[in-house]
């Protein structure tokens, strides 16, 4: 079961390079060929409206050269330029480009399962483009998986038009995925700064590239009695987290320790969720899956029958789940054989915290017609707008309905 990447923007690129190196580290990567073709080369594209990124892949033997679609003008923090291109014809060739190599890319494939795509919601490329990619890919593979990877801004501010951007982003991801593994990266600095004084953005794209890795690549759980990984670790996680189509918004706590037990691990990792609202209410989780690699021991199931509770009751999960926990586990983990890591993936309601910012800005600067014309001048409509107030204000609803 191939899997094909797609990374959009220069986010979606930037985390893609640690994600493939320790993607590359993993035998049954290598073996498998579900990631990887025969000749070592990636399953993946990149796409950029900028060639400053793709020139540092570029440089790698591990990209088809074809793979790398890149542009000559960036999108300008814009989600309606990112979405409509230039609006000039012959100008703009990166969605044409794009489709084009990944049917060639899942021709390649002898069964291919689904994409995954990695952007953020706030950049014009990341937002407009992923968001158009996104519509293509699902209306062109209609019966594939899609599971898209995608990195919140942090909520200080990165460019005034983030919060139209991220709103849209999320609109679109909502229709067209199985999926959406949303990152705060207000989440991830937080966490760093825990353990050091100043974080760059390569340590918070190699915290982000761990956690994805966690729970994609593959697992003993997941892998056949002869001993080859058939890739299906993204796919039977969409199956476990996402029991309803209107809740499909995932969120990762990862750590990776040596010399812990399991248990020790478990209760570090606990103290960095987020267990109440801001009126002392408990979040509750959908569903949740645990994945524990460098379990050389075969202990960590035993380990579970005492943090089963520990886990359920952080994790407030929901009493009409009959099977609120999956668990996988490796006995190979990437960090280095003397170490160990927990991935916990949960859809959890704190959530909607987040949609609930995003809608009040968002409804706040469009009453009053704040930057609206660099979205009309690229094709915007007012319908745009208003479709995606009415989606992400379903997931609220959808989301509140189900943890009553």
């Amino acid at each position: 079961m191939s899997t094909v990447f797609l990374h959009v923007g220069q986010c979606g690129n930037q985390v893609g390079i640690p994600f493939w190196k320790r993607a590359a580290k993993d035998e049954n990567v290598k073996n498998g060929r579900t990631f990887l073709h025969e000749d070592g080369t990636q399953r993946s594209l990149h796409i950029d409206s900028e060639p400053k990124v793709i020139a540092k892949i570029n440089k790698t033997n591990t990209v088809r050269k074809k793979n790398l679609v890149f542009g000559r003008r960036g999108r300008g923090t814009n989600w309606a330029l990112g979405y409509n291109g230039l609006l000039k014809k012959g100008e703009d060739h990166i969605v044409e480009d794009t489709m084009e190599m990944l049917r060639k890319e899942i021709e390649r494939c002898d069964s291919y399962s689904g994409c995954v795509l990695m952007h953020s919601l706030s950049g014009g490329t990341g937002s407009g483009l992923g968001s158009r990619l996104c519509e293509m890919v699902r209306d062109e593979y209609p019966m594939s998986h899609l599971v898209s990877c995608s990195f919140a801004p942090c909520q200080s501010g990165e460019s005034p038009l983030q919060h139209y951007n991220s709103l849209l982003t999320l609109a679109y991801l909502n229709r067209y995925t199985d999926c959406n593994i949303l990152t705060h990266n207000d989440l991830i600095l937080e966490r760093l700064q825990k353990k050091m004084e100043t974080v760059s953005f390569n340590q918070m794209n190699e915290n982000i590239a761990a956690a994805l890795c966690g729970v994609t690549l593959p697992t003993d759980t997941l892998t056949t009695k002869c001993g080859a990984s058939i890739g299906m670790e993204p796919w039977e996680m969409v199956r476990s987290l996402c029991p309803h189509p209107g809740n499909k918004i995932v969120q990762i706590n990862h750590i990776a320790r040596s010399k812990l037990s399991w248990e020790a691990m478990m209760s570090q990792l606990l103290l960095n969720l987020h267990r109440y609202d801001k009126d002392g209410k408990p979040y509750r989780s959908l569903s949740t899956l645990i994945v524990a690699r460098g379990d050389s021991t075969d202990s960590f199931h035993s380990a579970m029958k005492t943090l089963e509770k520990k886990v359920k009751n952080a994790y407030s999960c929901v009493p009409w789940n009959p099977y609120p926990i999956d668990i996988w586990t490796a006995r190979n983990n990437l960090s280095g054989s003397k170490s160990a890591s927990l991935s916990v993936a949960s859809n959890h309601s704190s959530v909607v915290d987040y949609l609930d910012f995003l809608l009040s800005r968002s409804q706040t600067m469009y009453k009053a017609g704040a930057y609206l014309h660099w979205y009309w001048r690229y094709g915007a409509t007012e319908d745009d707008f208003n479709g995606a107030f009415e989606e992400i204000a379903s997931v609220v609803d959808s989301y509140k309905e189900a943890v009553k």
